[in-house]
């Protein structure tokens, strides 16, 4: 008998149908992949199964009796734990206080701490040897924040553990240690599911998977009776019977300097970096993970006002030590946290599109809303913004949906240069593509200039004329055209050749 049936499930958000009907099953000691484009009701089903949301239909059966948990931690104590995309710990609390937060036992009168940080420590280990569980969370990389909010997650023993991307902030080391925990876990009877858009680690770490599409399950495949055909995935997430494809294209880029940087350095993040963008140009920034590239992108666009630099926009010197001075010189941000960096969740898409504007300074008197409004409405439709009107809440929508909000709300400017702080990260194989198809066109039509950072390399390989290969802090290397390739890419970032 399976541990867990959801069958029927139904969900709506306002007049957006979220689920029509989902079906899911788990099983003792298999780990089944739950995939799906944003927006295909995946991470829904996942948050009704824990009690982040009520269900509007179906039945959920667990251990023979069915369910309907009012929160999350009616769930956990129930068996059944979520390790969320949109992490769940608190910034001022250490590691170990987040782990046990909630199920803290007793010493006497007082909470036995220290056993509650062998616990963590003991769980830490696993997934990071080394690790710090005595630091503040507030003070981790997102990789670490990550690897706390498995760990606590791990820390009730639930018999059934469920995954919302987990592997996006990690590391390549980090990630074969989760699967490791993840195998020896499945050995022991867990079961779980597994949601990301990475289909390489699905492939690896699954026994089967489940396909939702537009609110309902539309196929599954399980590994050890159907192979794994990653081709037959993908038109089973898209709907699509060619799939995806991403052609290179080989551009003559004119030789007009749009942006320049020297000497830029900001503590111990960026050492000397310099580099010169051309008009029409998309230059990526690669490397291993955490070697500054995040703190580049910010810095460009005037986050840090301790940065050292000189900058040249279209041949005129700025300073970029405030984001409105490089938002007055066309120098714009799509952060990689679209959640906690690039929009305001609980307001509207409508709010979201203005707001850059409500700080210029010859911002009209009274807010032209009519032609604000049509303004935004006419970019929801450019970028094919699912959404039921521009009225509705950001935290409503998908996680590819809020993403093109975020690029959206520059549109309106006069791009010099975007800045692409891993754009895609989170966000499945179509809304990806769809993405990069507008940004693409934006150059080749308007000549706009884009720098990208991806964690994923098969970005940089699809849409880079250049590359530049950092490594810590620094500018190590440079790639063109046909040279950038995942050989080149990794040899240049473990400093081999």
């Amino acid at each position: 008998m399976p541990l867990l049936t959801a069958t029927g499930i139904k969900k709506l958000f306002g007049g957006v149908v979220a689920l029509s009907n989902g079906n899911l099953t788990c099983e003792k000691g298999r780990i089944t992949g739950l995939l799906g484009t944003n927006g295909s009701g995946k991470s829904t089903i996942s948050k009704i199964i824990t009690g982040v949301y009520g269900k509007d239909g179906g039945t959920i059966v667990y251990e023979g009796r069915e369910i309907a948990y009012k929160n999350p931690n009616e769930a956990k104590m129930d068996g059944i734990s979520m390790v969320f995309q949109n992490l769940s710990l608190i910034p001022d609390l250490t590691v170990w206080q987040n782990i046990v937060l909630g199920i803290e036992q007793k010493k006497g009168l007082f909470l036995n701490d220290k056993q509650a940080i062998e616990l963590a420590r003991g769980i830490i280990d696993d997934l990071k040897p080394g690790m710090d569980v005595t630091r503040r969370v507030g003070e981790l990389n997102p990789g670490e924040q990550q690897i706390a909010e498995i760990a606590k997650a791990i820390s009730v023993r639930p018999k059934l553990l469920i995954f919302d991307e987990p592997t996006a902030a990690l590391e390549q080391e980090e990630v074969k240690s989760l699967f490791r925990y993840m195998r020896k876990l499945a050995d022991e009877g867990v079961a779980m599911i597994f949601t990301s858009h990475r289909l390489g680690e699905v492939m690896e770490i699954c026994d089967d998977i489940v396909v939702f599409r537009n609110g309902e399950n539309v196929g599954s495949m399980d590994f050890k009776k159907d192979g794994r055909d990653p081709d037959a995935i993908v038109k089973m997430i898209t709907g699509e019977t060619e799939g995806i494809q991403v052609t290179k294209e080989y551009r003559d880029i004119p030789d007009e300097t749009v942006f320049e940087i020297e000497g830029l350095n900001y503590g111990k993040f960026l050492r000397n970096v310099g580099f010169k963008l051309r008009r029409g140009e998309v230059l990526g920034i690669g490397g291993l993970a955490g070697q500054g590239q995040t703190e580049l992108m910010l810095a460009l666009a005037g986050n840090y006002r301790q940065v050292h630099a000189r900058a040249k926009v279209g041949g005129n010197e700025v300073t970029l030590n405030k984001p409105s001075n490089a938002v007055r010189n066309g120098v714009l941000l799509v952060p990689g946290d679209r959640q906690k960096e690039g929009s305001f969740q609980r307001n509207s898409i409508y709010y979201n599109m203005i707001y850059p504007k409500l700080g210029l300074k010859k911002q009209p008197l009274l807010t032209p809303n009519k032609k604000y409004r049509a303004e935004a409405e006419e970019i929801c439709k450019a970028l094919s913004v699912r959404a039921k009107d521009i009225d509705v809440d950001m935290y409503t929508l998908s996680g590819g949906n809020q993403q093109k909000v975020v690029v959206g709300k520059w549109l309106p400017f006069d791009i010099n240069v975007l800045l692409l702080a891993d754009p895609a990260k989170g966000v499945d194989v179509r809304a990806k593509k769809d993405l990069y198809d507008f940004i693409m066109n934006l150059v080749r039509e308007k000549n706009m200039s884009v720098i990208l950072y991806a964690s994923d390399s098969d970005e940089l390989i699809s849409y880079c004329d250049r590359l530049l290969i950092m490594y810590e802090g620094e500018v190590v290397s440079e790639l063109t055209g046909d040279e950038i390739t995942e050989d080149n890419i990794v040899a240049k970032s473990m400093r081999v050749g």
